[in-house]
């Protein structure tokens, strides 16, 4: 996906920025544990203290989430300096927390946004049409003049048919025959009408959404270089209030993001690339195109600054290429800036987090550890990779 305008703004004025500057990459999605009553302000306050960032800085990026409740995102990005520099983004995806006092630290933005493949949501029923659009930047209410949950951002419309229309016969068959034949052709311009909405907003996955009976005969309808990207269907009722609608639709979709990431991970079995120490070494040389990698990755690694390359050796203290010292790196950033110098996409896999409230439920959870995380971080180390050759 092609970075949004205001991010590739950002990077224009950040990039060869001197002096040392504040990134921080905070995860607030209430979804997850680790962030519920609000502890990542306390994360927060601890890795600023920890780091030494300047007074100025600490307290305005302090100050920015102090009083908000429900940050209304999932990721909060800040960008702050001394000298006045303030950047504060809020994204709809999960990125990995990254904090750092120095040279603007671009990568995770960059690739967590590139990595984020647009969905879309078709959902109708008889009388009523709606499509909604994924959007990572997209602020909650603020989007194409329809309804947002923050993730999903309702696509305003103005149909010139917003229902099948039944016809003036009274002959029961005759209304019948009417009645199918104007539903057929409100499939098939809503059809129409979806293929439009996806191309123009750059939907990659389709969702339909709508009457279990209507759904196969709308994707029959739809035009075939749409019905190629329809991933998932659902029997989302159009009359749930907004806060369920919302709610369903991102269960679907996170479902299909599973599904989709059980399959990267399928592909590299076989003739795919596994494991730390052979996929960074593939993603280096340019092999691969896609990189699978565990959310939260651990470990360190070794790093030449001078030639921009991970060493594999921990014991190699100097670079065999150009001779000079390398040091210590966290092995998930050298990942990230790897695959973004080699153009390869990243897809970040984040372990379910199962609420248990007893020991032999927990007990039972770690049994049950089948997921596309539990594969890739108890299989292949946490990193994978699809191979370009």
């Amino acid at each position: 996906m092609a970075q949004p305008e205001e991010i590739r703004e950002i990077r224009e004025r950040l990039e060869g920025h001197e002096g040392p500057m504040l990134s921080a990459y905070l995860s607030v999605n209430a979804r997850y544990g680790e962030n519920q009553g609000q502890a990542y302000k306390v994360r927060l306050k601890d890795v600023l203290e920890e780091l030494e960032v300047p007074d100025g800085v600490r307290d305005r990026v302090l100050d920015s989430v102090e009083d908000q409740v429900r940050p209304r995102a999932r990721t909060v990005v800040f960008f702050a300096d001394e000298e006045g520099l303030f950047e504060r983004l809020n994204l709809q995806v999960d990125v990995p927390e990254a904090f750092r006092y120095g040279e603007p630290y671009l990568v995770p933005l960059a690739l967590a946004l590139d990595e984020h493949e647009p969905y879309g949501v078709a959902l109708f029923d008889a009388e009523r049409f709606r499509f909604f659009v994924s959007a990572p930047m997209g602020e909650p209410g603020a989007g194409s003049g329809g309804e947002s949950s923050g993730f999903f951002e309702e696509v305003d419309l103005d149909p010139s048919e917003p229902y099948p229309r039944g016809g003036g016969s009274t002959d029961k068959d005759a209304l019948g025959h009417v009645q199918e034949e104007n539903v057929h052709r409100f499939f098939k311009e809503m059809g129409e009408r979806t293929r439009d909405l996806a191309f123009r907003n750059g939907v990659k996955h389709l969702i339909l959404a709508g009457p279990k009976e209507r759904t196969s005969a709308f994707r029959g309808a739809l035009p075939q270089e749409v019905q190629e990207r329809v991933v998932a269907e659902d029997n989302a009722p159009s009359e749930a209030r907004e806060g369920e609608l919302y709610d369903r639709l991102e269960e679907v979709y996170e479902r299909s993001e599973r599904e989709r990431e059980a399959d990267l991970i399928s592909q590299a079995q076989e003739p795919g690339v596994r494991g730390i120490k052979d996929t960074v070494e593939a993603l280096q040389e340019g092999r691969v195109y896609h990189v699978i990698a565990l959310y939260g990755l651990e470990g360190d690694i070794r790093w030449c600054d001078h030639d921009g390359l991970a060493i594999t050796d921990a014991t190699q203290q100097e670079c065999p290429f150009c001779g000079r010292d390398t040091r210590m790196r966290p092995l998930s950033d050298v990942v990230l800036d790897l695959a973004g110098a080699r153009g390869a996409r990243v897809a970040l896999v984040r372990a379910d987090d199962p609420v248990v409230g007893t020991p032999s439920e927990d007990a039972e959870a770690q049994r049950e550890r089948h997921g596309p995380a539990d594969v890739l971080g108890d299989e292949f180390e946490g990193l994978a990779g699809l191979l370009r050759y």
